[in-house]
């Protein structure tokens, strides 16, 4: 049967594809990455060991899919820079130090503001109608999507509390912008695709 308008589209990711989870995410200016690498070297303070730098730039994830790397990571990037396209920057302050204890993450978080949710919801939908429902399941549906900025992970407990209130002490918060949406690998480095917020300019 022929799909009818409205459905959801569904994904078939055949034997012998590579596939990969692709992560749309929240990518900030270069000057909001620099102050949280700085809050990261205060969880490094803390006895935390870290890489010199993570795998991947500071981010929100916004939603995922599991794609095949060589027929549908494309279509992927290509649906990130018509979404971007729609949304223009978004001003931000990093207000928040949170923790989630079973995973034993230490992470950054936004006060409230508009532009976040409806750019979350956004990528959320346009995955889904285009047959990909999030690979992070529940998490990333935009009623319980809790945006926040990785530091650390798989802190041990007895000193996830200590690290948050090490961080606490002294923060002040980070005012910058969500300047685009970039595309990651879960296991990888680095972006496979970056694409600014805001109009594509005519000509480019």
């Amino acid at each position: 049967m022929a799909p009818q308008q409205g459905d959801t589209p569904t994904r078939t990711l055949h034997r012998g594809q590579g596939t990969v989870t692709a992560v749309v995410c929240a990518a900030f200016d270069e000057t909001t990455d620099e102050a949280i690498y700085a809050v990261r070297e205060r969880v490094r303070a803390a006895g935390i060991p870290l890489p010199d730098r993570p795998p991947h730039r500071p981010h929100f994830s916004l939603a995922a899919a599991r794609v095949s790397r060589d027929t549908e990571l494309d279509q992927v990037l290509a649906l990130a820079r018509e979404i971007a396209a729609r949304h223009e920057p978004v001003p931000i302050a990093l207000t928040e130090i949170g923790r989630f204890g079973r995973a034993g993450v230490v992470w950054l978080g936004p006060a409230p503001n508009r532009g976040l949710p409806n750019l979350q919801r956004d990528v959320f939908r346009t995955l889904k109608h285009a047959g990909w429902p999030s690979a992070f399941g529940e998490r990333s549906a935009p009623n319980l999507w809790v945006p926040h900025c990785t530091l650390a992970t798989r802190v041990a407990k007895p000193l996830l509390r200590e690290v948050q209130a090490a961080l606490t002490d002294g923060y002040r918060p980070i005012r910058g912008t969500v300047a685009g949406l970039a595309t990651i690998l879960v296991g990888g480095r680095g972006d496979v695709g970056l694409a600014p917020l805001g109009p594509v300019p005519a000509g480019g």
